[in-house]
């Protein structure tokens, strides 16, 4: 039988948002990584109107979060998930479910429409594992 051992961990620092910052946790090239994004109601500093991911290269250690992407002007309020580590999901103001390839910074419609913030993604990772009962 093992133990758990649970505390609390700090997270980067992303100043570019004056009220509000909201957080996503991701699975990144195998690292806890943290996607921060404005709050639809903070005011954002107009001159950076950006998101951040921030990966986590030695577990528990705060010095060693480094930004790997700064992602500027998507038209998005609710990004959802990286996907093959290098494709954030997203769906637009408008309600479209969008891709973004965090390398190209090519933006591509993916022609699913939905009402806005009601689309959801999930990760998961096949397991041949069987789980105990």
């Amino acid at each position: 039988m093992t133990t758990e051992i649970f505390r609390n961990m700090q997270i980067p620092d992303s100043g570019n948002f004056y009220n509000g910052t909201l957080h996503s946790l991701l699975l990144l090239n195998e690292s806890l990584s943290l996607l921060c994004y404005p709050c639809e109601d903070s005011m954002v500093d107009p001159t950076t109107n950006l998101m951040e991911i921030w990966i986590m290269k030695d577990y528990n250690i705060y010095e060693s979060w480094i930004r790997k992407f700064r992602i500027i002007g998507l038209p998005t309020d609710s990004p959802l998930a990286v996907w093959k580590d290098y494709i954030l999901l997203f769906q637009s103001k408008s309600g479209y479910l969008m891709s973004y390839d965090l390398n190209s910074h090519e933006i591509k419609e993916l022609n699913i429409h939905g009402c806005k913030k009601s689309m959801r993604a999930i990760n998961y990772k096949e397991c041949l594992t069987p789980i105990p009962r």
